[in-house]
């Protein structure tokens, strides 16, 4: 399962001995990682006026920078780049160190970028393409089921790399686009030292010397970068604070320049002239996993999506913030299809539906966590208005986390990225994946998804992977869609373009972002 990097957005409340000890101990840390120097990079850098650094506080550390089945974004996209790249929207995927490709359903040949290097001095090309190609079917299995189709990958000449096909692979680009499709120096790979020392093609490079380990991590400018233009700040540094109100008031009082922030505290954000990015990042909806047991009949699942108000759980939750999804694919998106509507909130459809199966005796658990009590209590409410009894069981994230798909229980409102491709949520949640924890059979999709796999076109692949979501809807078998968005709070007066990739959480675009003095 995609989950996301933060786990659950908390709303936190304020303590004034908390929040008092919590800014002098920002503070202080702010402090001594500083005495490791953070004016290095404004005095290397070239032109009339050096470029500020710009202060990154996150409530994740930095457990190691291996980009495999990691969700470490916010400090991998720092050094490293993939051969393709999403857009802004987080659907749209756009030329990365390969500046073009053409795919066909046997193979996808990419042109590489010239004159790149890695932060080693080693030179980017196709040899080094398929080293990492090769190690990430080797080494995760997630990518050896992403590239279940590939056949082989190949260095054409200096820079073209060609991957070889038995049969259509729809979630490979969109997958290498993400941050497990970053590409390392092949002489890191074979040192063994890129988890530690990263050595990446990226905009900045690790500083280890000026780093501090489980509290700052310096980014310096690298100074071979194909694109030295495009860089906007003098050097980036990243530092782990794992509170809310310490981060906020460390860049009220100047200490950071951006931080991570929560809903809650959008008020206090304004209050204190500071500027607010929000974007979307994971989709949370019902998934619904006993559809041959208390789930069975498609009449009660029906009910269940219309009775459900998600913009109820995204206003409680994120306080405006977040937009409601009548589809799983978003515009834009393989599978996304114009002509499904959902399931808008309708409560006498509901219960027309219900009393057509008979007015039965509904009952299941839900698993919930704390942070999430407002959505599964609303929940729980909007079901007991068309006759359906929901227990909840209450538990940690992390307990949730390990047990939720266990097979236990027949439904979990929980989330998942929303750039996953039509396939890899097919694989997920209605073939053999975590998401289908009872292993139930849909042969109406297992057919619609073996024709788009053998689509003879992308037109014909795109009508299939449509139709997929027309029978998901038409049955009921997923709904309730609303999103989980993300902040970033920042200084207005010192940093500009702090852009982020939707459905991809906790990563800035640190390409764009623009220092300002």
């Amino acid at each position: 399962m995609l989950t996301s990097t933060y786990g659950p957005q908390s709303t936190y409340l304020s303590r004034k001995g908390r929040q008092l000890r919590g800014v002098l101990g920002v503070f202080l840390a702010i402090a001594v990682a500083a005495a490791c120097g953070s004016d290095g990079q404004e005095k290397k850098a070239s032109g009339p006026k050096a470029k500020p650094v710009v202060r990154f506080g996150v409530p994740v550390p930095l457990n190691d920078w291996e980009t495999l089945d990691r969700g470490n974004s916010t400090y991998s996209s720092l050094v490293y780049e993939g051969l393709v790249a999403l857009a802004s929207d987080g659907a749209t995927i756009q030329p990365g160190l390969a500046r073009e490709w053409k795919e066909t359903d046997r193979e996808v040949t990419f042109t590489l970028e010239e004159g790149v290097v890695f932060h080693d001095g080693t030179p980017f090309d196709a040899t080094a393409v398929v080293k990492n190609l090769e190690r990430m079917r080797a080494d995760s299995p997630r990518w050896k089921g992403i590239m279940s189709t590939v056949t082989g990958f190949e260095a054409v000449d200096g820079n073209h790399v060609r991957i070889k096909l038995k049969g259509s692979a729809p979630s490979l680009l969109p997958n290498l686009a993400r941050s497990q499709g970053y590409i390392i120096s092949p002489v890191a790979l074979d040192a063994g030292t890129w988890a530690k020392s990263p050595s990446g093609t990226g905009p900045y490079t690790y500083d280890q010397a000026r780093s501090v380990s489980g509290s700052k991590v310096v980014g310096k400018v690298f100074d071979r970068y194909r694109d030295p233009e495009k860089i906007g700040t003098g050097g980036i540094e990243i530092h782990f604070i794992n509170d809310p109100d310490s981060l906020l008031n460390a860049l009220s009082a100047g200490q950071l320049d951006i931080a991570y922030s929560t809903a809650s505290y959008s008020k206090r954000v304004e209050r204190n002239g500071l500027g607010l990015a929000t974007y979307p990042s994971s989709l949370f909806h019902l998934q619904m996993y006993d559809t041959k047991g208390v789930l069975s009949d498609k009449r009660i699942r029906q009910a269940i999506c219309l009775a459900m108000n998600p913009q109820e759980y995204a206003d409680a939750q994120y306080a405006g913030y977040s937009k409601v999804w009548m589809q799983r694919m978003r515009e834009g998106q393989q599978g996304y299809n114009p002509d499904v509507k959902g399931y808008p909130h309708d409560l006498v459809k509901a219960k027309q539906l219900m009393s057509e199966a008979g007015d039965p005796k509904v009952s299941f658990v839900l698993p919930t966590y704390d942070i999430q009590r407002p959505t599964s209590e609303l929940f729980r409410a909007q079901m007991a208005a068309i006759g359906v009894d929901v227990k909840l069981e209450m538990m940690t994230w992390g307990q949730f986390y390990t047990v939720y798909n266990n097979g236990k229980y027949p439904a979990a409102i929980l989330s998942d990225f929303g750039d996953a491709s039509a396939y890899d949520y097919y694989l997920y949640k209605f073939s053999t994946g975590a998401g289908n924890p009872k292993k139930v059979a849909y042969p109406a999709l297992d057919k619609v998804v073996e024709r788009a796999l053998a689509a003879p076109d992308r037109e014909a692949a795109d009508t299939a992977w449509a139709e997929m979501t027309k029978i998901v809807n038409d049955e009921a078998l997923d709904c309730g869609y609303f999103e989980q968005p993300y902040f970033w709070a920042f200084n207005k007066q010192k940093v500009e373009n702090v852009n982020s990739t939707a459905t991809v959480p906790a990563a800035i675009r640190y390409a764009e972002l623009v220092a300002k003095g």
